[in-house]
């Protein structure tokens, strides 16, 4: 809090302005200039200091110490100086009386809001709200209340605090790539046959069978089947493959007509212009993809 202003501009150009500019190219005489005007910074703080000291809410370190001193103000952990000066002013507000208006006085100095005081059957209710978000201590300022609240008069502190919340929506992509459909088997983002054939596969059960033995109860051979083991009801459904051979009979070059009647019908050599040429046979292996999306 400035009162006086005397700290708007260092003390020792305001000296400088008071005789010839030249002065200060003497060492001397600037070295003069410089100590006045340190000298004169110095008064014009403590100047400001001292009449901020006679209010709490703007007096330094080492007065709010003395006064929290004098009015045995503790506190339960660390506090900020800023709040520090909040509860002596708390504090050191307000005398006489207790009434509605010092309550509300002795709240707003603590929290810096108005407050609304009312009874709720035989309880004062004393509500406010921090529209600020401030940080506040109900326990500090129930300690200020009992100061001064008579005895027999029970309260009760209700802070109502708003909280503002933004909600907000994101996503995020991830890339896939795929292979073009066909540039490599067995390559889709479709469907997929798990097998390609359907194997059919049989199954036996067996059942246990307790039957009297042979001669227990009645004669022998009364009780056809008779046993003590396990046995197998039935061995389920049996599939045999059965194959069909077709023969195909090509006669021998030579023997039922020229050669080149029957293809694929030789001895291994032919005649190439008067002589013997070698025949050449080729062979080759047919490999079947499946169609895309069959398997993957």
């Amino acid at each position: 809090m400035e009162i006086f202003y005397n700290r708007m501009r260092p003390n020792y150009d305001e000296i400088v302005s008071y005789g010839p500019k030249w002065w200060t190219e003497y060492r001397e005489m600037d070295a003069n200039y410089r100590f006045a005007g340190w000298t004169l910074d110095l008064m014009a703080y403590w100047l400001e200091r001292i009449v901020n000291n006679q209010f709490p809410a703007y007096a330094d370190e080492e007065t709010l110490r003395m006064l929290e001193r004098l009015m045995g103000i503790e506190y339960d952990g660390p506090v900020t100086l800023e709040e520090r000066r909040r509860i002596v002013s708390a504090y050191y507000s307000g005398t006489g009386h207790m009434s509605r208006s010092v309550i509300k006085m002795l709240v707003k100095a603590y929290t810096g809001q108005e407050c609304d005081v009312y009874w709720d059957g035989l309880i004062l209710i004393i509500d406010f709200e921090n529209r600020e978000n401030i940080a506040l201590s109900l326990g500090i300022l129930q300690k200020i209340l009992h100061r001064r609240m008579p005895a027999h008069i029970a309260f009760q502190l209700r802070c109502r605090c708003t909280v503002h919340l933004q909600l907000g929506t994101s996503k995020r992509a991830w890339p896939v790539v795929y292979p073009m459909c066909g540039t490599r088997p067995k390559t889709s983002t479709g469907l997929r046959i798990a097998e390609a054939d359907v194997e059919i596969t049989t199954k036996a059960k067996a059942y246990e069978l307790t039957a009297p033995r042979a001669g227990a109860s009645g004669e022998a051979g009364q009780y056809p089947k008779t046993s003590t083991g396990l046995g197998i009801a039935e061995p389920g459904i049996e599939i045999e493959p059965s194959a069909e051979v077709f023969g195909l009979e090509f006669p021998v070059s030579g023997i039922s007509g020229e050669a080149g009647e029957y293809p694929e019908t030789s001895v291994g050599l032919a005649l190439g212009n008067g002589g013997l040429m070698p025949e050449v046979s080729t062979q080759s292996w047919a490999v079947v993809y499946p169609v895309c999306g069959e398997d993957l």
